[in-house]
């Protein structure tokens, strides 16, 4: 599942808050040049990397999607997010607009959603809240005018006004598409197969 929003429109605190309630979902943990802020963890929350080793991973072909944002480089390894596929488990990846179109290009299973904010004034004020100089805030409402307009891209969108109700919106999303029958092939074999095999009562 890729998570894209202006910044500002929740990602990060929608992600924490579903990972924490639902044992279905493992964080796609993204590397990125930017510095690290005060709260977070190496490994956890980024891998954090210099611009040169980021470099190596994008010529290395170990990138799923990388982007250039507000200055930073952000990238998504392909080899964990295999391994949680592969353990039947939902790879979260909370990333910009370009790197949702470049995940489901690779991944056309891929379930994007857009998040947005309840409004303009609720965008500001989190922005405000993380301490970002009046510059960046700019900059970033200027990116959030052109990332609108990608929202038609994605197949859901969830308004982050309360928390709890967001995560819950996108849990239903996750139970509704599990339920597609694309992604129940393994149960329509297993009764076929039982069919076949049936010899009467």
């Amino acid at each position: 599942m890729v998570i894209a929003a202006p910044s500002g429109g929740g990602k990060t605190a929608i992600r924490e808050k579903l990972l924490k309630c639902d044992r279905r979902f493992r964080f796609s943990i993204t590397c990125t040049t930017r510095p690290m802020r005060p709260g977070e963890v190496n490994g956890r929350d980024y891998y954090f990397v210099t611009a040169g080793e980021f470099e190596r991973l994008r010529k290395g072909g170990k990138l799923l999607e990388w982007a250039r944002v507000h200055g930073n480089l952000y990238g998504t390894p392909v080899g964990p997010v295999v391994k949680l596929l592969e353990k039947g488990l939902i790879p979260v990846m909370t990333i910009d607009v370009k790197g949702a179109r470049s995940v489901k290009k690779i991944f056309p299973e891929t379930v994007t959603v857009f998040l947005l904010p309840p409004g303009l004034k609720a965008l500001v004020r989190r922005l405000k809240k993380r301490r970002e100089p009046a510059a960046n805030i700019r900059i970033r409402l200027e990116t959030a005018k052109k990332e609108i307009k990608e929202a038609a891209f994605f197949e859901y969108l969830v308004i982050n006004d309360k928390l709890d109700l967001a995560v819950r919106d996108i849990r239903e999303i996750s139970d509704i598409e599990c339920m597609k029958v694309p992604r129940k092939q393994a149960e329509i074999r297993r009764f076929s197969r039982e069919l076949s095999e049936f010899t009467g009562p």
